[in-house]
């Protein structure tokens, strides 16, 4: 009977190693977004001003972005695709891009012939959802930052950064709040500051 017992118990933690190594490899690993950085004090500076002109983004048309995962394993259920529900999000992060310029200190230059110009091309994007016992909403991208000289055509100076989100599915935004992150990681980056200052 001990024997019998042993044996039911050996098998049983094998089935349970088991069940955990095929869960590991199958179950997504959502990144945990890092908080917004601290952008940099440039109040009182003379830096130019910043006419940001628009956000487009470079996903073509019904491109998969990101899938809905369900259940204890987390089983990958339907597919989310770039289309123009999500292209109307670029209106609002304009929009979040004019605030977020104006909070960090620089001046908006839609009317003033000698600003900057700054545009930011979204190159990559995600969007998943999951829903197990806590359940969640992430999406994550990339950002193409240029700035061009008043009246010239070709950026004198690019830059990438990041964003991620995770957000209770009741509440909407998690692409515009991955979006700000990586719009702040710009904002309180030296080498942006030097390149504005520097023009």
């Amino acid at each position: 009977m001990n024997r019998a017992l042993t044996t039911s118990m050996v098998m049983s933690l094998w089935f349970s190693l088991l069940m955990m190594g095929a869960c590991s490899t199958t179950l997504p690993i959502p990144r945990v977004p890092e908080p917004a950085p601290e952008m940099l004090d440039v109040a009182g500076r003379s830096l130019p001003a910043i006419n940001f002109v628009n956000l487009v983004t470079d996903i073509p048309g019904d491109r998969i972005i990101g899938y809905h995962y369900e259940g204890p394993q987390y089983t990958r259920m339907h597919d989310y695709r770039w289309d123009e529900n999500y292209s109307n999000e670029t209106k609002v992060l304009n929009d979040y891009a004019h605030n977020i310029l104006t909070e960090a200190g620089y001046r908006d230059g839609v009317n003033d012939a000698k600003a900057l110009t700054m545009v930011g091309t979204i190159e990559n994007l995600t969007f998943n959802s999951y829903d197990r016992k806590v359940s969640f909403d992430q999406a994550e991208c990339t950002v193409r930052w240029e700035l061009f000289l008043p009246g010239e055509s070709v950026a004198y100076h690019t830059q990438w950064t990041e964003g991620a989100a995770r957000v209770d599915p009741r509440v909407a935004g998690p692409i515009r709040q991955a979006f700000e992150l990586a719009l702040r990681k710009l904002l309180s980056d030296s080498q942006f500051v030097a390149a504005v200052d520097a023009d």
